[in-house]
């Protein structure tokens, strides 16, 4: 039908002409992929909206993909709102490229996540976990980096991935988390069992993955590139099995666990505001609700008044 293959490639020359953009941009590598990959799920809800035109999409079209994604594909409303950013962003540069007159998803709002999800590992769970990656292997010993990383220090999935060698200071053991979200650059400490396993990765575990003597990023893949999301989502769920966490944790499960287990031990929420990179309290708030659940169950258990029968 000669009315989709006109958007195919109209698209596919616009999505590249974004990409080279972002990359020129220093953006993010959570956000290529991120594009790179809903958007041509989003190009083909077009198809089968018979729209011919880039221009001639609507707001009611970006609206449809969102309830797409909610009722036929079952995504979470985080994964929706990561979906639309996408989708906003290109639209927005089609208004720049003056493809089109206005960015009819600017005024779709963004599905937005109120829980926190229900696995968030104990501190003995974290223990075990950390210490699942065999030491003697380099694989291993960069499994073990990147747990430590990203309970230690609380890192999204994409901000681990983005870090490069130049980002991490052991001397003063910090770790510049550059274009995180929102483009909000911040420098995050390390604590110590967490420079000790990068020590051990960068010493003895990274040269086995290095491919190319010019590569800066900090954990690399089997063929020496930047680990996927996914790759990592293994990582965790695996050792996890490993380490017998009988619920199911996955890898952003840890930065909660991280916010969890300050609060726990005594931080304030405007500290661990600065320390996961929150824009609104609103949101780190979110993880006293978990503390405050923990709470109550120690009451119910523990205080002769806790239990409902007299």
């Amino acid at each position: 039908m000669w009315w989709s293959v006109r958007i195919r490639g109209d698209a596919e020359a616009h999505l590249g002409a974004f990409l080279a953009e972002l990359r020129g941009k220093r953006r993010s590598a959570s956000l290529l992929l991120r594009a790179g990959g809903v958007l041509p799920r989003f190009f083909r809800h077009l198809r089968c909206e018979r729209i011919r035109d880039l221009r001639r999409v609507e707001e009611r079209h970006v609206v449809s993909f969102v309830l797409r994604l909610r009722k036929r594909e079952g995504l979470s409303a985080a994964t929706q709102g990561m979906y639309l950013s996408a989708v906003r962003a290109f639209l927005g540069f089609l208004v720049e490229r003056r493809v089109i007159l206005r960015n009819p998803a600017q005024d779709v709002a963004l599905p937005h996540a109120e829980r926190l999800p229900r696995a968030v590992p104990s501190v003995a769970q974290a223990r075990r976990l950390m210490a699942a990656p065999p030491a003697w292997t380099a694989r291993g010993r960069r499994d073990r980096a990147i747990l430590e990383t990203l309970y230690g220090c609380g890192l999204r999935v994409g901000e681990c991935l983005g870090l490069a060698l130049s980002d991490l200071d052991l001397a003063e053991r910090v770790l510049f988390v550059r274009n995180g979200k929102g483009k909000v650059d911040r420098r995050v400490p390390v604590p110590g069992r967490a420079a000790a396993a990068l020590e051990v990765y960068l010493k003895q575990g990274r040269i086995a993955f290095v491919r190319d003597p010019r590569e800066e990023t900090l954990f690399l893949s089997q063929e020496g590139r930047r680990l996927s999301r996914e790759r990592v989502g293994q990582v965790v769920r695996g050792y996890a099995r490993e380490a017998k966490i009988p619920e199911g944790v996955h890898n952003h499960a840890l930065r909660h666990a991280y916010a969890t287990h300050l609060l726990q031990g005594g931080a304030d929420v405007r500290e661990v505001q600065v320390l996961l990179g929150h824009k609104r309290l609103e949101t780190t708030a979110l993880y006293t609700r978990v503390l405050s659940d923990d709470l109550r169950r120690i009451v119910d258990r523990a205080h002769p008044r806790g239990r409902r029968s007299p």
